[in-house]
């Protein structure tokens, strides 16, 4: 009986250490970690999975080969685990329990880890934990390479960086910024630390701020007189909540400087065109040719299609070449193309060219207007006389989705801008259906309008000036008489401007009254004889002949008609706005 209990009492106590041990192999087998069981002399008894998996270390080969700890640690730190795995063993409490160190895996990468190591009690083995940190360890030098970065630049920022928060108080300034107060200044407000203010700056917008918006500003500093870019960022905390302001502040003076000097030199430009009589190959004082040089300007400014309008004459292709000249497009073609001249079956070979055989005489490949004019301007005279078929090519081509030459499959693409000019009423031909809307819309972005020489006769004097000086030297130079000149400002030059400059130049080329009387009979009396007395010129220029001579005129024509200024203006054959103008002009009241 008794040797039964006692063989009862021995399986009970095997099984139990059977049980133990399956316990203890569970938790060695899944705490998350690598585990290794480390012998005095540093050799590796037992691994789990996890072991393996971090350094790709077979269990039993580790074992079997009777692996060393020491086989994968970094050199680097070699030293530093022996004198901890023996000094365990002697002065425990001396050594630390958890530490970092790098070790290489079996692929040759270096591994960054957290190494927790206890004694097993009651034996001179030891037991290490390892935790991979390695993707911390990389964020964290990223970070602190970042931060390094960041900090020189902030260092040597020019300009001025400070943080506050919500209620003004600074918690950051840069250096510039600190050397520029004479000190840190942190908690102080900032309104009053950067700028000397007793209050929040007008400028300040710390409300837009606050609501998640970055806001970009240019503002004069009341300490400094400074001009400084301003750019204010939201910063947040970890939740997400806008707590903090960034403000970057770089003074800008000079460039300001520079742009009001631009400014006052355009005003002081613009002023002078006002009281110029030219722009270019462009004549004329008047206030409409002011307003054209204007408009000039601004277009020249632009990379927008522009569309000139006037009747024949009044030099529609001078003002799209000054446009072109003016521009930043000045060092490219102008390419003028009349297209009324073209017939409608050779529109798409004309403007985009054709290869060799697209049809019988091609014999060559050819480029079109649009291959020419790239890098430049392409003027397109009479406008209105493009078919609808090329209209929808055109549109496509000017807004960037290029064209296709005859006789090829492959689109071509050319950097042009679109100069149009016509004497015609383009919403007219939309409403009859004669050009396409979107057509219209597309190369009637910038309208310039010039004005007929009827409504500026002011400028007739200037031109007559400019076409005689170009057709003969000054000692041969012919004069016109001031009856010659009262039948030029009364004629009502349906030519305009070019009709001006052939006649004068028929005048040079053959002389005599007879000429301007058989070219304009109906502008000069059958006697030819003035209806004022031809004035004394002594000592007195053209201008001023004529400005007398107006002005007599229009004082006596008023007298005759007590003063009825549409009458007035019909007789003298101009509208009522010119006559005020004049009026104005002459000081008659």
């Amino acid at each position: 009986m008794n040797k039964t209990i006692h063989a009862f009492d021995n399986h009970c106590s095997e099984a139990a250490i059977d049980r133990d041990a399956e316990l203890y192999r569970s938790v060695f087998e899944n705490t998350g970690t690598g585990t290794i069981i480390i012998d005095r002399e540093m050799t590796i008894l037992q691994a789990n999975a996890r072991f393996v998996e971090m350094t790709g270390y077979e269990n039993h080969n580790a074992i079997e080969h009777k692996m060393k700890w020491t086989q994968f640690v970094a050199p680097a730190d070699l030293d530093r685990m022996q004198q901890y795995h023996y000094g365990r063993r002697i002065t425990p409490d001396a050594i630390p329990t958890e530490y970092e160190c790098r070790v290489i895996n079996r692929n040759g990468q270096i591994l960054y880890i957290t190494l927790k190591v206890g004694m097993i009690p009651g034996t001179d083995l030891s037991i290490a934990s390892f935790m991979d940190i390695t993707e911390h360890k990389q964020a964290e030098e990223a970070l602190r390479r970042s931060e390094a970065r960041l900090s020189a630049i902030i260092e040597t920022f020019d300009g001025l960086i400070y943080i506050t928060d919500a209620d003004y108080r600074l918690e950051f300034m840069n250096p510039t910024l600190i050397r520029r107060t004479g000190g840190e200044r942190m908690g102080g407000y900032c309104y009053h630390v950067v700028h000397g203010q007793d209050g929040p700056c007008p400028h300040c917008r710390l409300e837009a701020v606050l609501s998640g918006r970055t806001i970009r500003d240019e503002i004069q500093s009341p300490l400094d007189g400074n001009w400084y870019a301003t750019v204010k960022t939201p910063l947040s905390d970890r939740n997400g909540n806008i707590v903090r302001i960034q403000t970057i502040l770089m003074d800008i003076t000079e460039r300001k400087q520079a742009e009001e000097a631009l400014t006052s030199e355009n005003k002081r430009l613009r002023t002078a065109f006002r009281e110029r009589f030219r722009f270019g190959r462009l004549i004329g004082k008047s206030p409409t040719m002011q307003g054209v040089y204007e408009r000039i300007l601004k277009a020249a400014d632009s990379e927008a299609p522009v569309i000139v309008t006037g009747e024949s004459g009044t030099g529609k292709e001078l003002v799209s070449r000054e446009i072109h000249d003016t521009g930043s497009r000045s060092h490219g073609p102008f390419i003028p193309v009349n297209c009324g001249a073209i017939s409608e079956g050779l529109f798409e070979s004309e403007f985009f060219g054709y290869k060799k055989g697209a049809f019988t005489g091609a014999n060559t490949d050819t480029p079109g207007y649009f291959d020419a004019a790239d890098g430049g301007t392409l003027f397109l005279d009479e406008i209105g006389e493009i078919p609808l078929s090329m209209q929808i090519k055109l549109l496509r081509a000017i807004d960037g989705g290029g064209y296709t030459p005859v006789g090829s499959n492959m689109p071509c693409f050319s950097d042009i801008r679109i100069i149009a000019a016509t004497n015609r009423d383009l919403k007219s031909l939309v409403a009859d259906g004669a050009m396409r809307t979107d057509f219209f819309y597309r190369v009637h972005i910038i309208p310039i309008h010039l004005p007929p020489l009827r409504e500026r006769t002011e400028d007739i004097p200037l031109l007559i000036e400019h076409f005689l000086a170009l057709q003969s030297a000054p000692e041969t130079r012919r004069e016109i008489s001031g009856h010659l000149l009262d039948a030029f400002l009364r004629y009502d030059w349906p030519g305009n401007v070019r009709e001006l400059q052939n006649l004068l130049y028929r005048y040079c080329a053959v002389g005599g009254d007879e000429i301007i009387d058989a070219l304009i009979p109906d502008a000069v009396p059958v006697s030819l004889q003035p209806r004022l007395p031809v004035p004394e010129v002594s000592g007195e220029t053209l201008y001023a002949v004529i400005d007398r001579v107006e002005k007599e005129l229009i004082t006596r024509t008023l007298d005759q008609y007590r003063w009825n200024r549409t009458q007035t203006a019909t007789v003298l054959g101009m509208n009522r706005k010119t006559l005020f103008t004049k009026m104005k002009k002459h000081g008659i009241e």
